[in-house]
């Protein structure tokens, strides 16, 4: 009699656990590769040896619940909440504490990250959020993209899965040329010289070498003015010495080219030559041959029928041969500017700010 109340006891416990009971955190990951010795490893299913028959069923509905929840969790079904530097999560499965090694889980994105995000799970302990072995730089997360990160216990860190630790493998400070209208996401701007915070894109001034506001309020400075210029790269770059192909002379740049954000004093679309910039001679020759001249008839009976060619006096002889002729000008007509710009085409730069 005690052994068949027992025997129930243990088999209506059984039905209970298989009816749903959930586990505290992930069960999935407490599954084992070892097919013997998952009889119990989930509190959630029951298949043990010689369970009752009515149990199976319970087990495997419970079993696709736990797959489900996994599903879940690995899809980017779930949205993160927080900050910008402490993401927060919560999963279908339930998170440990402390994560198993290698769990993984997918979300997506509430907001755009600061730096060094870190993420905590479930309520669990909190952990950083690495990319290529060091925390994520600014703007690794973008708002409304799905993510993946598997847990490591060997740096107490959740992982994220491998790629470039910026939105469109465009580092801070770089430039992404396009044709759309509109900036891809908030780490961007198209730059036309506008004040943006100092706090807010703090990375980014720091990285500029943290410029005085200037002519911005307190807390802001200037990004670069890229409206109708085409870029050049400076004449001396990092750690290189001047190469001398921009510099300030007067017929070249204007400015020494070596400052970031730096224009030319002389850049311009069109240019108007003065007489200085002409050529200092234009060689001429014109001999071997004879000039036909017709005088005109007399107007003077002082001169009578003689003409003058700059200083020879010609006579009535109406042939000059090899007359060297000096004090002529030329006067072109016009003298408008002229355009120098190269062929181009026009696009919209956005900046990475953040």
């Amino acid at each position: 009699m005690i052994r068949n109340i027992k025997q129930f006891l243990f088999i209506a416990g059984l039905l209970i656990i298989a009816a749903g009971a959930q586990p505290g955190w992930a069960a999935i990951w407490t599954w084992s590769t070892t097919a013997s010795t998952n009889a119990t490893a989930d509190p959630s299913i029951n298949w043990a040896e010689g369970m009752a028959p009515s149990a199976v069923n319970d087990s495997a509905r419970a079993m696709m619940a736990v797959l489900a929840a996994w599903r879940n969790d690995i899809s980017g079904a779930n949205t993160s909440a927080g900050t910008t530097t402490a993401y927060t999560l919560a999963t279908s499965e339930g998170v440990n504490t402390t994560p198993v090694n290698g769990q993984m889980i997918s979300f997506i994105a509430h907001a755009t990250s600061g730096a060094s995000p870190t993420l905590t799970v479930d309520g669990g302990n909190t952990y950083p959020l690495w990319l290529n072995g060091a925390a994520a730089p600014t703007g690794t997360l973008v708002a409304s993209t799905p993510y993946r990160v598997a847990f490591s216990t060997a740096n107490s860190a959740w992982l994220l899965e491998a790629g470039y630790g910026n939105p469109y493998s465009i580092p801070l400070g770089g430039i992404l040329w396009s044709t759309a209208p509109t900036a891809p996401n908030s780490s961007f701007v198209p730059p036309y010289g506008q004040c943006i915070s100092t706090t807010t894109y703090a990375a980014y001034w720091v990285q500029q070498g943290s410029p005085a506001s200037g002519s911005c309020p307190g807390g802001q400075f200037a990004i670069i003015d890229h409206r109708g210029r085409i870029p050049a790269a400076l004449d001396t770059l990092p750690g290189s010495t001047a190469a001398g192909r921009l510099t300030n002379a007067a017929a070249g740049c204007g400015t020494a080219f070596n400052t970031m954000g730096g224009t030319c004093a002389n850049g311009a679309e069109s240019k108007t030559l003065t007489s200085a910039q002409l050529p200092a001679s234009i060689p001429y020759t014109d001999t071997g041959h004879q000039h036909t001249l017709n005088p005109p008839a007399a107007t003077s009976t002082t001169l009578g029928n003689v003409w003058y060619f700059g200083s020879s006096n010609v006579g009535s002889a109406s042939v000059l041969t090899n007359s060297a002729v000096t004090g002529i000008t030329i006067n072109p007509s016009g003298g408008a500017a002229h355009s120098i710009m190269p062929p181009v085409i026009g696009l919209i730069p956005y900046l990475r700010i953040l």
